[in-house]
């Protein structure tokens, strides 16, 4: 038996249903699309619809199994003109993913792409928030976003001899930032998350362990990560790792 999945924008004037979509029993769900308090920002909820369709349940599968439950049987998009947390773009809490109208009027990129950052922290779900995992949470969910999303993810960075990224531009924002900034990712560099932790997250990925993201994240999900997580999935500690990418990715310069 197949169910809908309705999805419906509530604006000030009332509620606007689209027409319903099907998914599989177990994977149904109700996805609301909220501009009351940004009317304004209903030609970003119209495009939003038929993303979260598709990717709530792909990146449930992408990060647990086909057949895993999804987290959530509702999740409601709020846009708003200025989030709680000021600055942000946009943020998941839950099942609410605030989104700042005023900030993605003027993104250099798709906000679609960051609204599957968001939509992946929604997936993750996780009820148990370890101490220094902030930066693997992150870092899965810009490799959602960038490995299966906008499929620009790449093997190892772009550093100099000093372990400074280099050769990076403003459309690449959060790697040119770093640059701009001078910042050295030889100690420990993954601890900046977002893209940084997802190459690294790629890289191990294929040249360790071809499940480790999946296995990270099940580890993550059950409350029982740590930095020794890493040797018992692949031999090697955190800091050696991230030392062999490193060197990798000093080479990709030199190899040009």
């Amino acid at each position: 038996m197949w169910r809908g999945i309705f999805v419906v924008i509530i604006v000030a004037l009332g509620l606007v249903p689209f027409a319903p979509l099907w998914a599989k029993d177990d994977l149904a769900a109700h996805v609301l699309l909220d501009v009351s308090a940004a009317p304004d920002a209903g030609e970003f909820a119209l495009k939003s619809n038929a993303l979260l369709l598709e990717w709530y349940p792909k990146i449930n599968a992408i990060l647990y199994d086909p057949q895993h439950p999804l987290p959530y049987s509702e999740i409601r998009v709020v846009f708003e003109p200025v989030l709680i947390l000021k600055g942000a773009p946009a943020l998941a809490k839950g099942n609410e993913l605030h989104v700042s109208s005023e900030y993605i009027k003027h993104m250099p990129d798709d906000f679609r792409a960051m609204m599957i950052h968001e939509l992946t922290h929604i997936n993750q779900h996780y009820v148990f928030m370890q101490m220094d995992s902030g930066w693997l949470v992150e870092g899965i969910a810009d490799y959602v976003r960038h490995k299966y999303y906008e499929k620009d993810i790449q093997p190892t960075l772009r550093l100099n001899a000093n372990g400074q990224l280099t050769g990076y531009t403003p459309v690449d924002p959060y790697f040119y930032g770093l640059q701009q900034a001078g910042a050295s990712l030889t100690d420990r560099g993954y601890l900046k998350a977002y893209t940084i932790a997802s190459t690294f997250l790629f890289w191990l990925e294929s040249h360790k362990d071809p499940q480790i993201i999946h296995e990270l994240n099940v580890v993550l999900s059950q409350g029982k990560f740590s930095n020794a997580s890493f040797p018992q999935l692949t031999g090697q500690t955190l800091d050696e790792l991230w030392a062999e990418f490193v060197a990798e990715s000093k080479k990709t310069i030199s190899a040009h």
